[in-house]
């Protein structure tokens, strides 16, 4: 190892003398000037003039607007046709939906119709059927609408007498069990929510009695209605007659109950004191009550040693008077 780091070395050091060597030589050399040719751009403007050979030419300003107006035409037309077609597809499931329904609910379409309400129906029915495929078939979408407002106005007030045989009970009933819990709630008030005042509980009650009385009223007017006939009043109606009433029992029930008045430092500090001097003279009074009871028992106490050496004395008088007889 030591003797290939010396080779090494020597190695080095012999490159750098033929170095100097080689630098020596070139300075020895004669020195030639080198000329460069400098390059010069001239700009020239040159003219130009189009010309076509074929019957294709290009699209200008003018052939763009006229482009875009037709595109605008087509797409309003198309729009157009897809509106039309739409109100088409409209009438005609609706025919087709209600003809099954009236044949798969067949009783409970009885219940609510007459013979003679059914065959109208169903005439009419197929009668916009067959318009719909004859003098119908490339109208405009306001013929089809205002064609299945006249379906429906034939057909919706069946299937809502339907509906509201079953709804209109079911909504009475619901509302008379809520009046009736809110009769119950109102009655815990006056223990329970003090804050709610007498008047507030008899305005509440006053409505549960008015509700209860247009549920009456209603109820008599519709045992007069026939089923065939439009209701007397709405499932809707109930709700709606009902909200009011449930709405002011949930604000009356929610009101807090009053904060206890806050007491001020300065109100505290002279209760305190007032406190303090009650006690003190009190305590005063029953001081003095202890010390003239003190002096009326030291009064009496000398009143019976008095009494004591009395009557001593006659005893020894008398003894005495005794000794001399």
């Amino acid at each position: 190892g030591a003797k290939d780091k010396k080779k090494g070395a020597k190695d080095k050091k012999k490159g750098a003398k033929d170095k100097k060597k080689d630098k020596k030589k070139d300075k020895d050399l004669p020195k030639e000037k080198v000329t460069k040719t400098a390059k010069r751009v001239h700009h020239v403007a040159l003219s130009s003039e189009s010309a076509f050979t074929t019957a294709i030419r290009p699209i200008n300003s003018t052939i763009v607007s006229q482009c875009i107006a037709r595109n605008k035409l087509m797409l309003e037309e198309e729009a157009l046709r897809r509106r039309d077609a739409e109100a088409k597809n409209r009438l005609e499931s609706y025919i087709l939906a209600t003809r099954d329904r009236m044949s798969e609910q067949e009783e409970a379409v009885a219940k609510v119709t007459t013979d003679k309400q059914r065959k109208q129906v169903g005439n009419d029915f197929e009668k916009g059927e067959d318009w719909l495929y004859e003098g119908g078939r490339s109208v405009g979408a306001a013929e089809y609408e205002a064609k299945l407002k006249e379906m429906q106005a034939l057909a919706d007030p069946i299937f809502f007498r339907m509906n509201e045989m079953e709804a209109r009970p079911e909504a009475v009933k619901r509302a008379r069990e809520r009046i009736e819990a809110a009769r119950e709630l109102i009655a815990t008030w006056e223990e329970s929510k003090p804050q709610i005042t007498a008047e507030e509980r008899e305005k509440a009650l006053e409505h549960c009695k008015n509700t209860t009385e247009w549920l009456d009223t209603q109820e008599k007017a519709q045992a007069k209605k026939k089923a065939h006939e439009d209701p007397a009043f709405t499932s809707d109606e109930v709700d709606k007659k009902l909200a009011p009433l449930e709405k002011g029992i949930r604000i009356l029930n929610k009101r807090p109950a009053p904060k206890p008045p806050k007491v001020e430092a300065n109100a505290t500090a002279d209760n305190e004191t007032a406190t303090e001097d009650g006690a003190n003279a009190a305590d005063g009074a029953s001081a003095e009550g202890e010390g003239e009871a003190d002096a009326a028992d030291a009064t009496t106490a000398d009143a019976k040693a008095a009494d004591s050496e009395t009557s001593a004395n006659g005893e020894a008088e008398g003894d005495s008077k005794k000794d001399e007889l």
